[in-house]
């Protein structure tokens, strides 16, 4: 009886072993794929799917050769495994796609592929990051543009509440900025430590862009979770030209903060002067003609 139970436990081990062989040459295939997508290697590519790689194979980062491929730019790679059967809206752990990697680097022309090729356009992120606001944030005001015409929502919210409008106005991007706003969005959006747009774009001295957001609407005297407004962020940057801005769309000198500090209080002293001076000849204000 014994020998018997012994016999069979030595069949099951050699079935187990015969069965290992091929799975884990299998597994380093797809390892090898991976790799020699990530190198834009066509021609190993091709080598390792005729082999038996298989184009849905991922590491341990939840990522594909796909994914590779379009954060690449690599058009020949990704055609190749798209038409090997490839899913291009496969996500990885970070739940990033293959059309988030290609905006994030402005690869236009790789976007606008995964997008006629059934790309999840509005597909967000575990951090709740679109490829809109991934496009945009990279500088990418083509590729934004590009997605914001084939149905890129611009509401949608990061973890930390921004949208593509505040993503635009942060960077001064007045193109991509401009559509945001023909979308319909809520321009005076509060999010995380209840910033605006207005107050991302006076806190980095983008005067176009504040311009853009004030002709469009945008409050000037709201304030976020210090008391802040946007005049006192651009009092505090050192901004004159947008504080005369703020002030000829009447933004109210007179708030202070929770410190109980006023927009001439936060001026340094460089700019202090110049502060006094406009709010007490604001209704003589006369905007730059260089802007």
């Amino acid at each position: 009886m014994n020998k018997y139970i012994s016999k069979i436990l030595v069949l099951i081990f050699l079935i187990c072993v015969s069965m290992s062989v091929p799975a884990d040459k299998f597994r380093q295939l797809n390892f090898r794929l991976i790799d020699a997508a990530r190198s834009d290697d066509i021609n190993e590519v091709k080598t390792l799917i005729e082999q038996g790689a298989s184009v849905e194979a991922r590491n341990r980062f939840g990522n594909s050769a796909l994914i590779y491929a379009a954060r690449n730019g690599n058009m020949e790679v990704v055609r190749f495994l798209a038409n090997q059967g490839a899913n291009i809206n496969l996500i990885n752990v970070n739940g990033e796609t293959a059309l988030m990697g290609a905006a994030t680097n402005g690869y236009l022309h790789m976007v606008e592929y995964l997008v006629n090729n059934g790309a999840n356009i509005n597909h967000a992120s575990l951090k709740q990051i679109t490829a809109l606001a991934a496009a945009i944030y990279g500088g990418h005001t083509d590729t934004a543009l590009f997605l914001l015409a084939k149905g890129a929502r611009a509401d949608i919210q990061d973890n930390s509440g921004k949208t593509a409008l505040v993503y635009a106005a942060a960077k001064g991007n007045t193109e991509v900025l401009e559509r945001v706003i023909e979308s319909g969005i809520d321009i005076n959006h509060q999010h995380g430590n209840d910033l605006t747009a207005l107050m991302w774009a006076a806190g980095y001295g983008h005067y176009e862009a504040s311009e853009l957001l004030l002709k469009a609407g945008a409050e000037p005297d709201l304030m976020d979770n210090r008391g802040r407004t946007a005049l006192m962020m651009a009092v505090e940057g050192g901004y004159i030209d947008l504080v005369r801005l703020l002030l000829y769309h009447n933004a109210d000198i007179s708030l202070t903060d929770k410190q109980g500090k006023s927009a001439v209080d936060l001026a340094n002293a460089s700019i202090r002067d110049d502060v006094v001076r406009l709010t007490k000849t604001r209704q003589e204000i006369i905007l730059p003609q260089n802007h």
